[in-house]
């Protein structure tokens, strides 16, 4: 007897080279001995969002991250949890970051 087995399969999306930018946040470690900075943003394309972030310290990006979600709500929810975690005086971690811009 053959065993018919459902398979959700999504359809792939043509991307664009050039995503919309939703929000975009700039943080900065003014006390840290390697100026460490914190980037992070929201990208929109083909119905698809992406938080990304970049962090590094003396200018360079040393670690990227990016998490995709379908819905902007979603996307929101860890763009927000991610930056107010950064942002918090009271946060256990050595590197106190400042919010120097927020779009």
């Amino acid at each position: 007897m053959t065993e018919i087995v459902a398979v959700n399969i999504k359809k792939p999306r043509q991307l664009s080279l050039f995503p919309e930018i939703i929000c975009s946040t700039y943080l900065v470690a003014t006390e840290s001995p390697h100026s460490a900075f914190y980037r992070i943003w929201i990208e929109a394309n083909a119905g698809l969002f992406m938080v990304c972030k970049e962090s590094g310290g003396n200018d360079k990006v040393i670690d990227q991250r990016a998490w995709s979600f379908d819905s902007l709500e979603d996307a929101r929810k860890l763009f927000d949890r991610k930056v107010k975690s950064k942002s918090n005086p009271d946060r256990k971690s050595p590197r106190k970051y400042t919010i120097v811009y927020n779009i």
